[in-house]
């Protein structure tokens, strides 16, 4: 059979033919073990982990995510699995957006800028694993300063805009957001100087269901651009708001909307036991 031809199920009894464990391409497949178990007993085609299955099979390992299912308005379809309570229930599973490295994660702590036309610049960091190693500290404090001299380049019509990506130790890579200059900087104060910190939040805050706690960012670009005020922040500026509101990501409601529907099943619970 052609390996263009293989499906899922085939690549599955390949690849456990080849010792790796169920639980091995669970992780890799960032799915359950029992979805696994119905691609090999042939209840699911398994067609969106075809294409991941194929590069494990062909490379040894796996740099493509499969994607998870959406519905027609784009949101994550929800999946059976356990609240924080540990209730069986439908909960919103992690969103495996970004890409995956290859490239070792971790090592001394490095940070270049490369300068382009009209104020703009591309800042690289390499940032050690280790939570306490010195080279995030350091890290940390050159970040808040590359921030500052970008925030500090605006004047006349003209702002500073940074387009922040991250890398985190298993690989991760992933857009965290655009920012005006100065609005990053403020954010990253109010966060007390922890810029690592506040981008790991950023990201969470970005993609549904990302836990950003036990993995550390291991590596952090910022693309700085000049672009044109446009007419919202020259009004903003005028009425005296140097920043405006942030409103909330689609995962931040979906987060809030899941706290108080697991706040009001507790209350209920409480109400039947004194009954």
């Amino acid at each position: 059979m052609a390996d263009e031809k293989r499906s899922a199920q085939d690549l599955v009894r390949l690849l456990r033919g080849r010792g790796i464990t169920m639980t091995e391409l669970a992780g890799e497949l960032h799915r359950s073990p029992r979805m696994v178990r119905k691609i090999l007993n042939g209840e699911t085609s398994g067609a969106l982990y075809r294409e991941t299955l194929e590069e494990i099979a062909n490379t040894g390992r796996a740099t493509k995510v499969p994607p998870r299912r959406r519905l027609k308005d784009g949101s994550l379809m929800r999946i059976r699995g356990k609240a924080a309570d540990g209730e069986k229930t439908m909960i919103t599973p992690e969103d495996p957006g970004g890409k995956y490295t290859t490239e070792r994660q971790g090592g001394r702590a490095q940070i270049s800028t490369a300068f382009m036309s009209e104020g703009g610049r591309i800042i690289e960091a390499r940032i050690p694993k280790g939570k306490t190693a010195k080279g995030r500290t350091t890290a940390n404090q050159q970040l808040v300063q590359l921030v500052r001299n970008a925030a500090k380049g605006q004047a006349g019509n003209k702002q500073k805009q940074i387009t922040a990506r991250v890398t985190f130790a298993n690989g991760r890579r992933m857009e965290v957001n655009t920012y005006n200059a100065s609005t990053m900087l403020k954010r990253i104060k109010e966060d007390g100087g922890d810029t690592l910190g506040w981008l790991a939040r950023e990201a969470g805050n970005r993609y549904v269901n990302l836990d950003t706690s036990d993995v550390p960012i291991t590596g952090v670009t910022l693309n700085v651009v000049t672009v044109p005020k446009t007419e919202a922040y020259q009004r903003e500026s005028a009425a005296g708001r140097i920043r405006r509101t942030r409103t909330l990501t689609d995962a931040e409601k979906q987060r809030a909307q899941q706290k108080a529907q697991l706040t009001a099943a507790k209350q209920r619970r409480r109400r039947r036991a004194a009954e």
